[in-house]
């Protein structure tokens, strides 16, 4: 005979959530114009709710500038390169700043 768990035992046994097809977009935020205009797209990673990406980008750090990076979460449903066709998951903002000033110049953020 099953029985469901109490609710203070649903709290330990959650409810699995779908494992995605994970891919990370950055954007880089012009100084003078404020648009923002993708720089890079890591790998996709399947299977999982943590990625870990393994693709790196390199920019050019300028101290006096303040310089805006958006970093968009996307589930990759199909092979199409356009986003609206795939479910967003969140986003992130920082700036390049706080990487390069942050221990081992990793930042990690959540995603809003």
């Amino acid at each position: 005979m099953f029985e469901p768990p109490e609710p203070e035992d649903a709290a330990l046994n959650p409810v699995p959530l779908s494992l995605k097809q994970n891919v990370c977009i950055l954007y880089t935020q012009g100084v003078e114009s404020k648009q923002w205009r993708e720089f890079g797209r890591t790998e996709v990673i399947d299977n999982t709710l943590n990625p870990d990406f393994v693709r790196k980008y390199i920019l050019d750090y300028f101290f006096e500038e303040k310089q805006n990076l958006r970093f968009d979460i996307y589930d990759i449903d199909s092979k199409s390169p356009d986003l609206a066709k795939h479910d967003f998951l969140g986003q992130t903002f920082c700036t390049l700043g706080e990487i390069v000033g942050s221990p081992a110049s990793r930042l990690e953020k959540p995603l809003g």
